[in-house]
């Protein structure tokens, strides 16, 4: 006699389907204790998995076969969260099927089109102090554990209750050796196409068997429910209402919740994934630079640029090939498997997603990268593109490690503004440890070091020709100069300058001093 059995559990208060079984059994009555059916059944009693008396006295059904959407092993990893789907669950979705369910219009080339309300005042929380006194500038307070677990929880209720649950087993990394491995939940079928597009895949692995050292939980379509959260205190309820995140560092997990932008949705990503990096592999570094390469077998560059200056440019000398890189003495490896752009004209292929926001003029364009390799030669040259007005920064110059570090650390962007670092995202790393492995991998790779300053150049073709010399290891030898002790200027010939050398003096005495009070200041 064959049958087919499955049992209902509760579990969270859902009822869950678990995977049926066949049993096979040609004398009942003296195979009984001995039966697939029983052994597997003790087993799973064993384990706490079924409750026998349950088990004998429950309704018998037939369990459906595993589809698109239902997949129970899939059920039973997010149950382990806490997360207990009442529809759907999807892990790893195609692109089809997330450009199926976001919101949004396509184009004649299926581009997602999604418009959105972005909140401008969006709070980062965190857990640990001293975290937080290096972000206290930048919108961030602190939360406290049972604050942090109620949300979580609040969080993960929001999932479960949704019609869909998409899950990305990926990582942070294209490369193995120094990939930190992501799970990444959402209700948002938005978020979803964008993770696909912006995560690398890694070797794949059963649900259960994906370890992870990073957790993203997103909700941007959360919607506070006064009647359902009656323990929350005042100030809770006020945090629900609006936009945050939560990026809990110690354990690699964040939570996002509320409309924001993708290009938010990306820094939280970085802001956990580069202190894990850090702890995991201490001589890799995560960097908001380019990596900019020629079509030749030359080495590529790493290109510091906050406004995103070369994307903007159709450079002859080479291309960003990635947004973001991870640098370690043996690697240079993408950050991420996508580009984000702030025009439309570059959305050409099917999936590519266009996000708008209400009332302004900003877009985000994200594209997958088309790459050959997940890894790069060492790069041959550092360059911090710097547009600086003031006439501080010469047009062309180079640092020493040392001096590098300074700039590194400050994050000088020109005009007296200074992002340390240069990332956009929170700073969740050792300051100390970050800059001395930068000044290592420069000394001990023998990388050379320069500053663009785009300012100075009348047309934009100068400083690709620029870029072109410096990846050919064709550049001007730097002069001695009794003005800079932080940078030594190479002669362009083509730049103006319009200020006279005595005020230049004065100005580059001031900038100077600033600039070793934002260094001093920071690796304290």
């Amino acid at each position: 006699m064959i049958s087919s059995v499955s049992t209902k559990l509760n579990s969270s208060k859902k009822l869950l389907n678990v995977v049926s079984y066949t049993t096979v059994a040609n004398n009942a009555s003296k195979t009984n204790n001995k039966s697939i059916y029983n052994i597997l059944r003790r087993k799973r009693d064993r384990q706490g998995l079924v409750n026998v008396e349950a088990f004998e006295n429950g309704e018998t059904t037939v369990y459906p076969r595993t589809r698109q959407g239902l997949d129970s092993e899939l059920n039973w990893a997010l149950n382990g969260y806490s997360i207990t789907p009442s529809n759907s669950a999807y892990r790893n979705p195609r692109l089809p099927l997330l450009l199926q369910h976001s919101n949004g219009v396509t184009d004649k080339n299926n581009v997602l089109i999604s418009s959105k309300q972005e909140s401008n005042n969006v709070i980062n929380y965190f857990l640990d102090e001293a975290i937080l006194s290096k972000n206290i500038k930048n919108n961030s307070k602190l939360l406290s554990i049972i604050d942090y677990k109620l949300i979580l929880e609040e969080v993960k209720q929001k999932i479960s209750d949704s019609d869909n649950i998409y899950v990305h087993d990926s990582a942070v990394g294209s490369c193995r050796d120094v990939e930190s491995k992501i799970r990444f939940v959402t209700n948002d079928a938005v978020s979803s196409l964008f993770v696909k597009h912006l995560l690398p895949s890694t070797t794949p692995t059963q649900v259960e068997e994906f370890k992870h050292q990073l957790t993203v939980y997103c909700v941007p379509e959360y919607k506070f429910n006064d009647s359902t959260t009656t323990t929350f205190s005042t100030s809770m309820k006020e945090m629900l209402s609006k936009p945050f995140n939560v990026i809990d560092t110690k354990r690699g997990i964040a939570v996002i919740v509320g409309v924001q932008s993708t290009e938010n949705i990306r820094n939280v990503i970085s802001s956990i994934s580069s202190n894990i990096l850090m702890n995991t592999h201490q001589d890799a570094l995560s960097l908001s630079a380019d990596i900019y390469s020629s079509s030749t077998d030359a080495s590529p560059l790493l290109i510091f640029n906050n406004d995103g200056f070369l994307l903007n440019k159709k450079f002859e000398s080479g291309k960003v090939v990635s947004q973001g890189a991870i640098w370690s003495k043996n690697t240079l490896s993408r950050l991420y498997n996508s580009i984000t752009y702030n025009f439309e004209s570059i959305a050409q292929n099917q999936f590519d997603l266009i996000e708008k926001f209400v009332g302004s003029k900003k877009v985000n364009t994200t594209v997958p990268i088309k790459f050959e390799t997940n890894s790069f030669k060492q790069p041959s040259s550092v360059v911090f593109i710097i547009k600086d007005n003031s006439g501080v920064i010469p047009a062309f110059s180079q640092l020493t490690a040392e001096q590098a570090e300074k700039y590194f650390v400050s994050g000088y962007a020109g005009d007296d503004v200074f992002q340390p670092f240069f990332i956009k995202e929170q700073n969740t790393t050792q300051n100390t440890q970050k800059a001395e492995l930068f000044k290592n991998l420069i000394k001990d790779g023998g990388v050379n070091v320069y500053i663009i300053n785009p300012s100075s150049f009348q047309k934009d073709a100068e400083v690709d020709k620029l870029l072109g010399s410096i990846m050919s290891g064709k550049v001007g030898k730097s002069t001695s100069s009794d003005v800079y002790s932080t940078l030594s200027p190479i002669q362009v010939p083509s730049t103006t300058q319009s200020k006279n050398a005595e005020e230049i003096k004065k100005l580059t005495k001031s900038f100077e001093s600033k600039l070793q009070q934002q260094v001093e200041s920071l690796l304290v």
